[in-house]
């Protein structure tokens, strides 16, 4: 066969692949070899560049033969290994105890997001974890028994400008507001309600200022008032010099129907908290909290191409304060990180030092982070992270807690530290 109509059978066939499932093109292919019109390297060489091809066209949407929401839809997940070896030592009056545990724990996350037009976004994402809201992680136990998958996010985005957003259902954290620490907020909690967010981009030369609304639904009750949660955090990222970079928050929450709610509607006993004050059975005190957060973060990388022994330090600071209670009503968190930003390629590596106290009824007991023992208030502590990467999108992680209580009557002294092993993909 001439090489010139080989070639155009190929440029055909290239442009049919627009129009088709990877499947006709498969059979289209095999037809032009079966007479003679390609050869076998040919073909391959064709199959291939059409696979290529074909993914481009769908990431970009030019595909007619499907939805482009199909074609549009991001996937992206990790995997985590993790070995935990917890020391807590309990004292009451002249008697003490000590509880050790050692466990192996995996997390398996998936999500995905899609564009159903211009202007609107869902994403959904399924995890391991059972019922608790501060933990995706599964234990290896019960003689090899398999492991529940349960709905992690789903959420609705709106976007009717460029920097207007609003967001509905059960989103990620992140999708709602800005957390720089777990103090108040675990890590593994993906809050549900509505939220409008909204981002002005160079008021000035390198300032922006970004605003978050959130109206939280806590609990659903079949009688009575619901407890509800509202958030309004206005913050700022500044660019101070082209190294150096400034961003920070005020939070504000506002709760309504928790005070005077029975204690476990909202807590639950077997996920830890239990330190808040009631009266009876039933929360005291309001939760209409103020903070704020900072991270000024200063870029060391002076060259692209060139990697420094420290690449980057930031220092962070959160802090709130519940006005209802007399006393016991602060929690604060500092700490610096230092390293690399990212911990994406092999050999970035990452350390997080820092200090933490949350009183009794600083904050809602059933949200912070979990890994303090088991997520109380009326703790104090420090924690130190070290992340390496070992593999692209692979890293090793080591992450060690000493934490005790601070006038609770019953004294908690507790060491953890935990072993990772991630992979994302």
């Amino acid at each position: 066969m001439n090489k010139g109509l080989r070639w155009l059978a190929m440029a055909a066939a290239m442009m049919i692949a627009g129009q088709a499932y990877a499947g006709e093109v498969d059979l289209l292919v095999e037809k032009l070899v079966a007479k003679d019109i390609l050869t076998p390297s040919e073909a391959q060489i064709l199959l291939d560049e059409t696979k290529t091809q074909l993914g481009k066209d769908m990431a970009a949407g030019r595909v007619d033969s499907l939805p482009s929401w199909i074609q549009t839809m991001q996937f992206k997940g990790d995997f985590r290994a993790r070995y935990q070896n917890e020391e807590t030592d309990t004292t009451s009056g002249s008697s003490k105890s000590t509880a050790k545990r050692e466990r192996g724990r995996i997390r398996f996350r998936l999500g995905a997001d899609a564009m159903a037009n211009n202007e609107w976004k869902v994403g959904f994402g399924l995890a391991t974890g059972v019922d608790d809201r501060r933990s995706t992680n599964a234990t290896l136990d019960n003689v090899f028994s398999p492991k529940t998958i349960t709905l992690d996010y789903a959420y609705a985005k709106y976007s009717p400008l460029s920097n207007l957003f609003v967001t509905m259902g059960k989103p990620t954290q992140k999708d709602m507001f800005w957390a720089v620490s777990d103090l108040l907020w675990d890590t593994d909690i993906n809050p549900e309600g509505i939220g409008i967010h909204g981002d002005l981009f160079n008021v000035v030369s390198g300032l922006d200022l970004f605003l978050n609304f959130n109206y939280l639904l806590l609990d659903e009750l079949s009688g009575g008032a619901e407890p509800t949660m509202v958030m309004l955090q206005p913050g700022f990222s500044y660019d101070v010099t082209e190294m150096i970079n400034l961003k920070s928050s005020i939070n504000y929450y506002l709760t309504n129907s928790v005070q005077g709610q029975p204690y476990n509607t909202l807590h639950s006993p077997k996920h830890g908290g239990g330190t808040n004050t009631l009266r009876g059975s039933d929360f005291r005190y309001d939760y209409d909290c103020l903070g704020f957060s900072a991270e000024l973060g200063v870029n060391l990388q002076k060259d692209a191409e060139k990697r420094e022994l420290v690449n980057y330090v930031s220092l962070v600071a959160d802090y709130i304060q519940n006005p209802d209670p007399d006393d016991q009503n602060t929690g604060f968190l500092y700490g610096v990180k230092f390293g690399d930003k990212r911990i994406s390629d092999p050999g970035t590596w990452q350390v997080y030092a820092l200090y933490r106290e949350l009183e009794k009824d600083a904050w809602l007991d059933f949200l912070p982070d979990s890994d303090v023992i088991s997520g109380i208030t009326d703790v104090k502590g420090y924690e130190v992270i070290f992340q390496y990467g070992l593999a692209k999108n692979v890293s090793l992680g080591f992450d060690y807690y000493r934490s005790e209580t601070i006038k609770a009557s019953t004294k908690k002294e507790q060491s953890l530290y935990q072993v990772d092993c991630v992979v994302k993909f």
